[in-house]
């Protein structure tokens, strides 16, 4: 966060607030595939990073885990 207490988009700060498809998958204890499953779904929004990798945000992933998604996908 900024003196503003607003989040700023340069540099490394842009790449903690986002997770990788693998890190998403641990923290549900599920398959890099099921996390592909959800981002075409429209369960959890994808965003790309500069090379092209899928990357999402991280407080989407926190907001689906409250959800219970997981519990429901079963």
């Amino acid at each position: 966060m900024n003196v503003n207490g607003a989040d700023t988009m340069t540099g490394n700060c842009i790449e903690e607030d986002l997770m990788t498809r693998r890190q998403v998958a641990v923290l549900f204890r599920v398959t890099s595939a099921s996390v592909a499953s959800w981002a075409r779904r429209g369960h959890l929004p994808e965003v790309r990073n500069e090379t092209g990798r899928p990357r999402y945000r991280r407080a989407d992933v926190e907001a689906l885990f409250r959800s219970g998604l997981r519990r429901r996908s079963r």
